[in-house]
């Protein structure tokens, strides 16, 4: 594994941490369902890349929007 593809688990586990925080706390508005949005986004293809076909990308990529939006309209 190079540095670059290190660098990039990181940034991608720290991505859907901060995605899932701001699902259990939605008092940080929708920035979280937009990180979550663009980590389910460099996810799938990371996926395929060892052969895990995901069915509907698009509808994975844009759930974490809707759950955050969701989160945030309840807490208010």
């Amino acid at each position: 594994m190079s540095g670059g593809d290190l660098l990039g688990l990181i940034l991608l586990s720290m991505a859907w941490l901060y995605f899932l925080i701001g699902v259990i706390r939605p008092d940080m508005g929708f920035v979280p369902g937009v990180v979550g949005s663009v980590a389910v986004f460099f996810t799938v293809p990371a996926l395929a890349r060892y052969g895990v076909e995901v069915p509907w990308p698009w509808l994975w990529i844009l759930l974490p929007l809707v759950l955050a939006l969701r989160a945030f309209r309840r807490r208010r």
